[in-house]
């Protein structure tokens, strides 16, 4: 029996997904914090700047950093946070591409930076506030080490052959401040830390590392990914979303499902929801009614209804059993949360 139960898993899952097709939504993600009403405009520069000195060259050779490797993070950080500003509807935002000197060694907070300047920058940018990196540090280890694996040779005799992996851990912290010069209030004093892990194999250690992606471009990338995690803490941001919706029904009414889900591909989400409103109200099978509220729900998100959404997947779940609805129910109420978190921060902007 045991032998059966991998296929048969595999054969329900297929039947599950042939049954299904999915949709995206673009959804207003709430900011975690808010900043205040009169910041419209927002100026980004680096305070993370190290003075030079031997101690920087020798943690490079330690923490396996190029040389140049965390200015050239530190301005992709900044791409990272401008790219996730300027797809809010919340703020403008100016790349000053300032560099000041800070931390000496990029894993502390710096005393803030006087307010005289930071009213300056403001004023020459035309900026309500300025969002700046205090600190940075990225660090790159690599380990490698030994591996069998049994292999056969074409008389199909087996043999064991050794082979080397290397890993490597990337990890970027950096720490952001955000001056607001009319209260002359630090806002946000927030570390981001962000980590990516790759390995490669080789017939030795040595052709393993060299095999391993690029020290810069990995952190590169990681320290983009930090930026755009802090663009999301500061600013509600549009992001996509997907949603499965059903394609198929049982008996009389496969027809119908078939139907209404060539509207739905076609975008014609209210000429779908008619049959599915009838499906749900006349179909005989069970299953397909609960299918068809499920589906109702998803149209009404799509059309912003949030409530009607909600009502329609609860109904999905407590009148037809239809199990999947129980987890789009709680997506459904985190949304109209986030939704009511976002209409207060866009309040009086859209």
């Amino acid at each position: 029996m045991k032998k059966l139960i991998l296929p048969l898993t595999l054969f329900c899952l297929a039947g599950l997904f042939s049954c299904t097709s999915s949709t995206q939504l673009q959804v207003l993600q709430p900011a975690q914090i808010v900043l205040p009403d009169h910041v419209e405009v927002i100026a980004i520069a680096d305070r993370s700047k190290p003075a030079k000195g031997f101690a920087n060259v020798v943690e490079g050779l330690f923490t396996g950093e190029d040389i140049g490797q965390d200015r050239r993070g530190r301005q992709r950080a900044q791409e990272g946070l401008t790219n996730i500003l300027t797809r809010t509807p919340r703020y403008s935002v100016k790349s000053t591409g300032i560099e000041m000197t800070g931390s000496p060694s990029g894993n502390s907070f710096e005393p803030p930076i006087p307010w005289e300047e930071v009213e300056r920058i403001c004023q020459q940018y035309g900026a309500d506030a300025l969002i700046t990196i205090e600190m940075y540090d990225s660090d790159n280890y690599v380990s490698t080490g030994a591996r069998t694996e049994k292999k056969k040779d074409k008389d199909g005799k087996q043999y064991t052959e050794t082979y080397y992996v290397a890993d490597m851990r990337t990890q970027v912290r950096i720490g952001w401040r955000v001056y607001d010069p009319k209260q002359r209030r630090i806002i946000d004093e927030f570390t981001t830390v962000e980590d990516a892990n790759s390995d490669a194999r080789g017939n030795s250690e040595e052709q393993a590392r060299r095999n391993l992606a690029s020290k810069e471009g990995v952190t590169q990338t990681v320290s983009h990914a930090a930026g755009e995690l802090y663009g999301m803490r500061i600013a509600p941001v549009w992001i996509t979303v997907s949603r499965n919706w059903y394609t198929k029904g049982k008996g009389s009414a496969k027809a119908d499902m078939e139907r209404a889900a060539r509207y739905a591909r076609a975008d014609n989400w209210d000429q779908a929801a008619d049959i599915w409103n009838t499906l749900v109200n006349n179909a005989t099978d069970e299953k397909t009614r609960g299918r068809a509220a499920l589906n109702m729900a998803v149209a009404y998100e799509r059309a912003g209804k949030l409530g009607l959404a909600l009502d329609w997947a609860q109904a999905s779940y407590t009148d037809f059993g239809n199990k999947s609805a129980r987890s789009y129910i709680d997506v459904l109420r985190q949304r109209i949360y986030e939704q009511e978190r976002v209409e207060e921060q866009m309040k009086g902007r859209e």
